[in-house]
């Protein structure tokens, strides 16, 4: 077994009992170069554990991984789809630390060991190293003399890594990883959700922003309650009971109490027409930096040129996760028990490296404890409460079958009639496995997307409509996507 930290764990200790500056217990790759053993064959069950013997695996540096892995440090390559690790620290006695930092860069999933216990597990993969408060863990594994780090990581696709250290009394204390296996026993139970399905009835809805609106910021910065009146009017008209609304991070930022006053504002709104609200509070599209003030226009003929990210790719780095707490916990904590609300989306779209926020989000969420379901169309597939999908192509019977398996499941985007996803063969595949659904857009708007993705700039108004339902007079336009839509309850029951 290495040991060759061991000299320096001893003077970080004897360091860390003269101050309280931050100390290095274990340096990752960009730190300095660090020994692992390592093996890419499956090792026995207690390959984490102290006693076990790795003297047949491998040694090298790390990090490990492939070189095509953007703005990595490989110093050792791994390619398979498993590796393990293992290294040793001796301590003389266990440092009295207030604070220590896991930093990690993990490319797939990974599991990390002390002695062990595991002290960090995480999905997705990181495309940064990032820290992670382990005090706790790290207190309850560590002790005097011999100490062994154990780490198993997991690659699926795309590029892959894996590099660790451990710091003790960090500068900045990092927020805490979510426990996963605790988030996913939080979960409703299957018939739970199916209860709360069958009570909700048949779904007929719609992602709204409206059409004096550019994008969400834009929208929440001053709620233009006269055309929201008038276009929710025109939705309940057409048979639909039910919004899909983006939330802006940015604005809650600024304005956290006008923020919630506009939101019950919009329920207020959305409730004199019968219509329900599920709301969205992050959400990886577009543009990733929002900004407040006015918004620019759209670009002539292009598709939701001005759609931005909520919180946005700064504003979501760990080190911001107390302020993304806040607002999941006070959004979501405001309208916990209001019935107007039916369902919580916390995030539209989640790129696989936001996997942690996710998980964040539905433990900040749950910590609200609210009585709708709580849900994420992506990356969350083991956390929801209800599925929940985006299906723009022609229905697929075997696909629909396998999502309503075990808990409802609505379409929280669809309709694109270019693509093959229309009204007249959508809603009878929907009705018939009892999935609700919400259609993209509702008024032809300042978000253009009746135009397809990936217009160009000064494109003729496309034939068909991409998205949306009415023009900005609230006429069809189709007619007969309205008889369609006001039919759907009647399919869904069977009748």
């Amino acid at each position: 077994m290495l040991t060759r930290l061991a000299p320096f764990a001893a003077w970080c200790l004897a360091a860390a009992a003269a101050s309280a500056e931050p100390q290095v217990l274990l340096p990752y790759a960009e730190q300095a170069a660090t020994a692992w053993r390592y093996t890419t064959e499956r090792p026995p069950d207690d390959w984490m554990k102290p006693d076990f013997d790795d003297r047949a695996w491998a040694e090298g540096q790390a990090g490990f991984g492939t070189r095509e892995t953007p703005g990595t440090r490989v110093r050792t390559i791994w390619s398979t789809p498993d590796i393990w690790l293992r290294r040793e620290f001796a301590l003389p006695q266990v440092p009295d630390f207030q604070a220590a930092a896991l930093h990690i860069r993990h490319d797939e999933d990974a599991q990390v060991y002390v002695n062990g216990q595991l002290i960090f597990e995480g999905a997705g993969y990181l495309v940064r190293v990032t820290a992670y408060d382990i005090t706790a863990e790290l207190k309850a594994a560590v002790r005097p003399g011999r100490n062994v780090v154990a780490v198993h990581c997991h690659q699926t696709i795309g590029g892959q890594y894996i590099d660790l250290g451990i710091e003790l009394d960090p500068k900045d204390r990092p927020p805490r990883r979510v426990n996963v296996q605790e988030l996913r026993a939080s979960r409703w139970p299957a018939e739970k959700a199916r209860e709360w399905y069958r009570q909700l009835g048949p779904i007929c809805g719609f992602n709204y922003l409206p059409r004096t609106a550019v994008n969400t910021t834009e929208m929440w910065q001053k709620l233009d309650e006269p055309t929201i009146d008038q276009e929710l009017g025109w939705a309940a008209a057409c048979g639909l009971n039910s919004a899909r609304v983006f939330v802006q991070y940015i604005v809650y930022e600024a304005e956290p109490k006008e923020l919630l006053a506009r939101m019950d504002r919009f329920l207020e709104i959305a409730s004199r027409h019968k219509i329900s609200t599920m709301f969205i509070l992050f959400d990886d599209c577009f543009i990733p930096e929002p900004t407040l003030g006015p918004q620019p226009d759209p670009i002539p003929g292009v598709h939701n040129s001005r759609w931005t990210a909520s919180p946005g790719n700064r504003r979501k780095q760990p080190d911001n996760w107390p302020a993304l707490e806040r607002y999941v916990g006070d959004v979501v904590g405001h309208f916990a028990k209001d019935p107007r609300v039916i369902v919580w989306d916390l995030y539209n779209e989640a790129a696989p490296q936001s996997r942690p926020l996710v998980e964040g989000a539905f433990a900040w969420a749950r910590a609200a404890n609210p009585t709708q379901p709580l849900t994420s169309c992506w990356q969350a597939a083991d956390l929801w409460d209800v599925a929940t999908f985006h299906d723009y192509g022609a229905p697929n019977a075997a696909n629909l079958e396998k999502l309503v398996a075990e808990r409802p499941a609505l379409c929280t985007e669809c309709i694109a009639r270019g693509c093959g996803s229309r009204f007249d063969n959508v809603l009878p595949a929907f009705a018939e496995k009892k999935i609700g659904w919400y259609m993209w857009g509702l008024v032809k708007g300042r978000i253009q997307t009746y135009y397809p993705w990936g217009s160009k700039q000064g494109s003729p108004e496309p034939k068909p409509w991409h998205h949306d339902l009415l023009q900005p007079d609230g006429k069809p336009y189709d007619p007969a996507e309205i008889v369609l839509i006001r039919r759907f309850p009647a399919l869904f029951r069977g009748e």
